[in-house]
């Protein structure tokens, strides 16, 4: 398990899943992500509201910035492809604990068309053995809503489990916030579900 720097320019591309590819995030890619990160159905449980243009720019912009060596709040932004078509995106962040090991944060969206196929299953599940068997992670976490039952069970089937809970607060402006859920599986656990 890491302690120093995430290296993710020593990955090797494209990540591929039974149905899915992953790559990293490249500008040609914003039309792509704007057309499903603009829709209120594809937010709803995510933790900013529809994208336009230029925040799909600015994000496009962070994730690039985020993922040289060296950053230090690093971020892997990727692009989910079927058949070689963008039909989502997926993230892995990182953030050491008390003790300075690397805690993993895996994040998804998905198109509408996409959803309800278990491609996202397939996706977490190659986040979190990213994380654990190339990028040193003692942990990976997710969070979720309360009401997406969903990513819920997305992150169930793939070995994390609840270990916390907030509360509903407010984004300000008297827009409230949903309770949320934190998920998460140790490189120990994971290791023991995936031994032979």
């Amino acid at each position: 398990m890491g302690t120093g720097p995430v290296d993710f320019g020593a990955l090797s591309w494209p990540l591929r899943t039974r149905r899915t590819s992953l790559r990293p995030v490249a500008p040609g890619d914003r039309e792509a992500v704007h057309s499903y990160r603009s829709r209120e159905d594809v937010t709803t449980y995510l933790s900013r509201g529809p994208m336009s243009l230029s925040d799909v720019d600015e994000r496009l912009a962070e994730n690039f910035e985020r993922s040289t060596p060296g950053h230090p709040n690093p971020l892997l932004g990727m692009v989910i492809e079927v058949d070689a078509t963008v039909v989502g995106d997926c993230m892995v962040r990182f953030a050491p604990d008390d003790n300075g090991m690397r805690i993993a944060f895996i994040g998804y969206a998905l198109h509408p068309d996409n959803a309800g196929q278990g491609l996202a299953t397939e996706v977490a599940e190659a986040l979190v053995r990213l994380c654990f068997t190339e990028l040193g992670a003692a942990m990976v976490q997710a969070d979720v809503f309360a009401p997406n039952r969903t990513s819920q069970r997305v992150l169930e089937k793939v070995g994390l489990r609840r270990i916390g809970f907030t509360a509903a607060g407010s984004e300000g402006g008297g827009r409230p916030r949903m309770d949320d859920y934190l998920y998460a599986v140790t490189a120990a656990e994971w290791a023991a579900s995936h031994t032979s």
